[in-house]
């Protein structure tokens, strides 16, 4: 492997050692740069994912939705059809998800086997790339960012194919800089394209990484005329763009067109604002490259936008010494932007999981680069700025440590079951309704049992309405969670019963990425309460709009068989 201390060919002009050298480079540089220090920022990754792993907590209402269908809809139609209750995933992952519960039973932990794994291959994969791609302290930087990255590590213990766009993303950068370093063999290049037709059963949004590899191919054939590259855009990225094809056709097939509708209303923030109103709506570029550091479902680092400018200071080190490794880097994300602007993709949260591994390259280079200038005027200028560099990602992690239970439902159901009387209301909030029927069962709270409440997108009186039935009841336990859409509605009707009862119960539990999860008990007998407020008269704030509400079938007070994959 090439040496940490020496460039590799990717995109370096020169071929040649880069100034900094093992020569002058100080014993700390030399142990963090080592073989042993960046074994142990390897490992612990790999501890940390196993953490998030082995503490098997509760699916949340994602995973369930998508683990009925695993488990619940006949092989062929699985594999060939739109699946049910919203939900979209590669055709390969279903495969794969539908093995490990056929070989390890329906358990949350086989459920989650195959995105553990992938997670893992991602951290040393990720480890080869950084490498590959780095040099002097910005490899170990690299490293230690993806090892303790929050969205690595969740998704690396949830039924989701996000974290598996991670480590897709990894092999083919990998792969993109093998056929462009080597003088690879047609045999070879023909390889590397065929693993973009296999990909894409794993990672619909590869699709994104091909394509802007591609184009970093072609920018860099019109700047260099080099061979290899050629040969490249010649064979492998043909492939790929076919790769690509049909993974757009089977991706648009696999949903229905109420399930399109859907996807496109709750992920609209993440498309480039059209028709363009004016000059401020192309803030939303900067907000969205922001997002990637900002956001519950990314990297979560304070201070996100020094961060957005060291990787840009990263690329354009990068692009001066080595320009085939920031043309590859930037590629993705200019296709990311692009298939937005088109309004094709949409650039938001764990949709551009693909993204988060060259970006974290981007900010090491970029650390370095600021880490070297600083030196020049006191080496212990550099390390320190390194540091304070580090701190926020580590403060993350050490802040929202594994595990994430994202809606608690086990707790909130196990603290209901020792504290439920006989004649208690239970009344669930729409979304909290599906971890109610899944887990339900195992903690003596049957379908029968309770009532789920009202679902409107548009106008938060209608929950306050629909609880206000409850008048006159001494016990009525409410259960609610979810996330930003419904925060409105969720505070609403807390403050009413608040105003028009008592509350003499509760637990409220924090959750990484979902709304807080909580269950009150409110006393709603008092007479003199019960008449401080109607449901009309309560002021009530709008409902949001970033997005609204998603009132789809399966989360409705219907019946039970709605949280099932429905045939066709």
């Amino acid at each position: 492997m090439t040496s940490l201390s020496t460039p590799t060919s990717v995109g370096d002009k020169s071929g040649e050692p880069s100034a900094e050298s093992d020569a002058g480079a100080t014993q700390i540089e030399r142990v963090l740069c080592g073989r042993a220090f960046i074994t142990a920022l390897v490992l612990l990754g790999v501890a940390l994912r196993l953490w998030a792993y082995a503490s098997n907590t509760a699916l949340w209402l994602d995973e369930i939705l998508l683990s009925r269908n695993i488990t619940e809809l006949p092989l062929r139609e699985l594999l060939t059809q739109p699946l049910g209750l919203d939900q979209v995933a590669p055709r390969g992952f279903l495969l794969v998800e539908r093995l490990a519960v056929a070989a390890f039973g329906q358990s949350e932990l086989a459920l989650r086997l195959f995105p553990f794994l992938c997670g893992l291959a991602g951290l040393f994969l990720f480890r080869r790339l950084a490498e590959r791609t780095l040099d002097g302290l910005a490899v170990p930087f690299a490293i230690a960012l993806f090892a303790i990255g929050l969205p690595f590590i969740k998704y690396s213990a949830e039924v989701k194919q996000c974290g598996i766009d991670a480590t897709a993303a990894i092999l083919l950068t990998l792969l993109a800089f093998d056929v462009r370093d080597r003088a690879a063999s047609t045999t070879r290049l023909l390889l590397v394209g065929a693993v973009g037709l296999v990909v894409i059963w794993f990672s619909q949004a590869s699709v994104l990484v091909m394509a802007g590899i591609g184009v970093a191919f072609a920018v860099d054939w019109l700047i260099s005329r080099d061979r290899r590259t050629w040969r490249a855009l010649l064979v492998t990225v043909p492939m790929w763009a076919g790769a690509s094809v049909i993974a757009v056709v089977v991706g648009v097939r696999s949903m229905t067109p109420s399930t399109r509708q859907f996807m496109d209303d709750f992920w609209e923030q993440g498309f480039f604002p059209l028709p363009l109103k004016s000059v401020v709506d192309l803030r939303w570029f900067w907000d969205r490259a922001l997002s990637l550091f900002t956001s519950q479902n990314s990297l979560h680092y304070r201070w996100p936008a020094p961060f957005l400018v060291v990787a840009l200071l990263g690329l354009v080190a990068l692009w001066r010494r080595r320009r085939v490794a920031a043309l590859v880097l930037a590629g993705p994300v200019v296709v990311a932007f692009a298939a937005a602007i088109a309004q094709q993709y949409p650039f938001r949260d764990r949709l551009v999981m693909c993204l988060m591994p060259c970006l974290l390259l981007t900010v090491a280079a970029g650390a370095e680069w600021i880490r070297r200038a600083a030196s020049r005027l006191h080496p212990a200028l550099g390390g320190a700025l390194m540091i304070a560099l580090i701190a926020p990602p580590a403060l993350a992690v050490i802040g929202t440590p594994p595990p994430y239970d994202i809606e608690h439902t086990r707790e909130v159901l196990s603290y209901l079951q020792q504290h439920r009387q006989p004649g208690d209301v239970v009344y669930v909030f729409p979304l909290s309704r599906i971890g109610a029927l899944y887990y339900g069962p195992r903690y003596g709270l049957q379908p029968h049992e309770w009532i789920t409440g009202i679902c409107d997108r548009n106008d938060a009186r209608a929950y306050i309405r629909d609880v206000d039935r409850f008048r006159g009841v001494s016990r009525l336990w409410i259960l609610t969670s979810g996330g930003r859409p419904f925060r409105v509605a969720r505070a609403s009707v807390r403050e009413y019963l608040g105003t028009i009862g008592v509350k003499r119960d509760s637990l409220s539990l924090p959750s990484l990425t979902w709304g807080t999860a909580v269950i009150e008990l409110y006393d709603l007998s008092d007479a003199a309460r019960l008449r401080a407020a109607n449901p009309e008269a309560f002021p009530v704030p709008p409902m949001p709009t970033d997005p609204r509400p998603g009132c789809r079938p399966w989360s409705q007070p219907d019946s039970v068989a709605g949280v099932a994959a429905p045939r066709r």
